[in-house]
């Protein structure tokens, strides 16, 4: 009645593209590189089938490049796509923020002050460090806004987005300083002050985006 070998590669499939993606959306994988499917294969400790397959729902999603020969490849984003997706960031993260400061409890504020202080502490340890805590705490909050299919979009655009922050592992010393703005985001949110939540997350969008587009610049 059944195939469950299938319904078994299509979870392996969703695992290995949630491990792709979150190399993704962390910068560990820079833009122009060539992905081997043996390679990530044997890193994963799986057949190659569910990785191609990954893959190829990668490429689906506009995450990934494929050449004629099938060769994988991590997109090279210009300046103008860059500042696409940071406006359209804007207007969805907003959104989150927004029904989230709306609904939010003391519950998941105390939560959102965790992941603060693992994000402070992480700029001590490494770049990815850094990256990883910050994805933590923002889709955490997202999550509170209770709406799967605006979070879904979100992560399409980190994905998107994030081989563009392999420029940063070059840059430790600054990225440990970079201003960070969760307190007055906290703030806001425990006062459900909707209005400037959503300024809040704004502003942290441009704080990203002035450091990445130093590599259009430079």
């Amino acid at each position: 009645m059944f195939d469950l070998d299938k319904a078994q590669r299509l979870s392996l499939t969703v695992q290995v593209e949630s491990r792709l993606k979150s190399a993704l959306i962390l910068g560990m994988l820079k833009p122009g590189a060539r992905l081997v499917t043996k390679e990530i294969a044997q890193q994963l400790g799986t057949s190659i089938t569910p990785v191609r397959e990954a893959l190829l729902r990668l490429v689906a999603s506009g995450a990934l490049d494929v050449t004629p020969a099938q060769a994988f490849l991590v997109p090279i984003m210009s300046i103008c796509r860059y500042q696409e997706i940071t406006t359209i960031r804007k207007t969805l993260e907003g959104m989150a923020v927004q029904k989230a400061a709306r609904d939010i409890n003391q519950t998941e504020l105390v939560r959102l002050m965790h992941l603060r202080d693992i994000f402070i502490s992480a700029k001590e340890v490494s770049v990815e460090a850094v990256l990883k805590a910050n994805r933590e705490f923002y889709f955490q909050l997202f999550s509170y806004a209770k709406m799967p299919t605006l979070n879904e979009l979100i992560e399409q655009l980190w994905v998107r987005i994030g081989p563009s922050f392999n420029f940063l592992y070059s840059l430790f010393d600054e990225v440990s300083i970079i201003p960070q703005n969760y307190d007055e985001l906290l703030a806001a949110l425990t006062e459900k002050d909707e209005e400037r939540s959503v300024s809040a997350i704004h502003q942290t969008i441009d704080l990203d985006s002035n450091m990445l587009m130093r590599q259009y610049v430079n």
